[in-house]
């Protein structure tokens, strides 16, 4: 059950009495897709370890919300979909680097029910965390990448159309730009899109609000920097009522799709640095998986761990500072 919030006077729920991470998890969340550079099995490792080594309690782990046309037409073209539903080899499928089969499609669609959870959560809690999700190369009328929905698009216009929030800000740290995001909110004054990422890899980039195009092989210290002055700069010209962080670790230095060189304690870094500026200021934030390809999907999920724990942390120092002093 998802608890109701707390009406502020921008129209957004936000979390009372505290900041505290939920998360949404399921074990669909591996769908076969055959011999592959997307490891699946990250979900189910990360969804495991959650339980065993950061002993998240049942009431903070949550399944699938169910999603529907009507939620994915917000987003996404009839014809596109209407392709998906069939499962029909067209332009719009084909484009996808996924198999064009029923049982994948139809994973990949429950998914976006995470996402939806998610956001949802962070509004009544602080951070919802989905173990999944981040598909921010899905364009409206048809797919790209490992991407067939735009799941974070879907959550956001859910969150909308319950009258939850208005205004939004997109993180994304994913080392692919966020094309299909760009694409999606190119002409909504309501949300601002912001990339970090690496220039020259994949995909065929877009204009987002704020682009951070990074040089390949740059490591923690310059990475941080640049991210630490976007975020500034950002808040200069826009203040949301929800920030969908993508929260890829491809920039991760050993991964196979990547180009640039953060280390472990890098990724951290720029976890907490996300973190702490938002729910340190009591504004949602939605977690969303996103990329990952290091060389096995255990090294993958660790990394994933890693953004847990950074939320975690995160919310344990926003709760310490509302403690009143003794």
């Amino acid at each position: 059950m998802i608890a109701s919030g707390n009406q502020t006077a921008s129209g957004a729920q936000r979390f009372k009495p505290g900041p505290f991470v939920h998360y949404v998890y399921e074990d669909a969340a591996y769908v076969d897709i055959g011999a592959h550079v997307f490891p699946v099995d990250k979900y189910r490792l990360t969804g495991r370890w959650l339980r065993e080594e950061l002993f998240v309690p049942p009431d903070r782990m949550h399944g699938w919300l169910p999603v529907n046309d009507e939620q994915l037409e917000r987003v996404h073209t009839p014809g596109y979909l209407r392709d998906l539903r069939e499962a029909r080899s067209s332009w719009a499928t084909l484009s996808s680097e996924l198999p064009v089969t029923r049982s994948v499609i139809d994973g990949f669609r429950a998914m976006v029910g995470g996402s939806v959870a998610a956001a949802t959560l962070a509004i009544r809690h602080g951070v919802g965390f989905h173990v999944g999700g981040g598909f921010h190369h899905a364009f409206p009328d048809h797919a790209e990448g490992f991407c067939y929905l735009h799941d974070v698009a879907i959550a956001i216009e859910q969150l909308r159309a319950d009258g939850e929030c208005e205004r939004v800000l997109v993180v994304d740290t994913d080392v692919h730009q966020g094309n299909g995001t760009a694409i999606i909110y190119a002409q909504d004054a309501d949300t601002f899109t912001y990339s970090i990422h690496q220039e020259n890899n994949y995909p065929v980039k877009q204009r987002s609000d704020l682009d951070r195009g990074l040089d390949d092989g740059i490591e923690d210290e310059a990475y941080l920097e640049h991210l630490q002055r976007d975020l500034v700069a950002i808040a200069e010209r826009f203040e949301p009522d929800f920030v969908a962080y993508v929260a890829g670790v491809d920039p991760h230095r050993d991964d196979q799709l990547g180009g640039l060189a953060l280390t472990d304690e890098g990724l951290g870094r720029r976890d907490r640095l996300v973190f702490d500026r938002y729910v340190g200021a009591g504004i949602p934030v939605g977690v969303f998986l996103a990329g990952g390809y290091a060389p096995s999907a255990d090294a993958t999920a660790r990394l994933h761990l890693g953004t847990a724990m950074a939320a975690e942390d995160a919310c344990e120092r926003a709760l310490r500072d509302l403690q009143p002093p003794s």
